[in-house]
């Protein structure tokens, strides 16, 4: 599951192939480090984004969810 960091925030995209068409969706968790060391706290839990989407690879759905953790990360009123 590649991560990234976005400022303060850490970004775990992943994606998952459907048995049903072979297509893939997106998946998305955000987290950001508290002032204890080690200690993270959920911004957004994994979850299935872009609800409608299904992708025709793997490597199009991460790009899917990082869209997805980019659009709330950059609007202060969605985190």
């Amino acid at each position: 599951m590649p991560t990234e960091v976005l400022g303060r925030y850490q970004i775990e995209l992943s994606a998952m192939q459907l048995i049903q068409n072979g297509g893939w969706v997106a998946y998305l968790a955000i987290r950001t480090e508290a002032e204890d060391p080690g200690v993270q706290y959920d911004v957004l839990s994994y979850q299935h984004v872009a609800d409608d989407a299904v992708f025709e690879s793997r490597a199009a759905a991460i790009a899917g969810a990082r869209g997805a953790a980019l659009a709330l990360l950059s609007s202060p009123r969605n985190i």
